[in-house]
């Protein structure tokens, strides 16, 4: 994001908002018309609050699960049957 717009009450373009988050505009669009990110109309022209971005980022980042151990079971987990071969 640009240094410039570090004020969560900045506004930013479609087109910044789509830089910040390596998206194409439409999906931008998309976001906002979905109600996942806030919009103000200027005008005739669209603008995303900076706050409303970072709120989404952080709504939408998954933290990373520690590897299981191999073999191990999940807690509740019912142990596998096996089919007998007919023979």
């Amino acid at each position: 994001m640009p240094a410039t717009h570090s004020d969560d009450e900045s506004l930013l373009t479609v087109q910044e908002v789509a830089d910040w988050l390596r998206t194409e505009p439409r999906h931008v669009y998309r976001l906002a018309s979905s109600g996942a990110l806030l919009r103000v109309y200027v005008g005739r022209y669209v603008r995303i609050p900076v706050a409303s971005v970072r709120a989404y980022i952080k709504a939408n980042t998954v933290e990373p699960v520690s590897p299981s151990l191999r073999g191990a079971r999940r807690p509740g987990a019912r142990p596998r049957r096996h089919l007998r071969r007919a023979g």
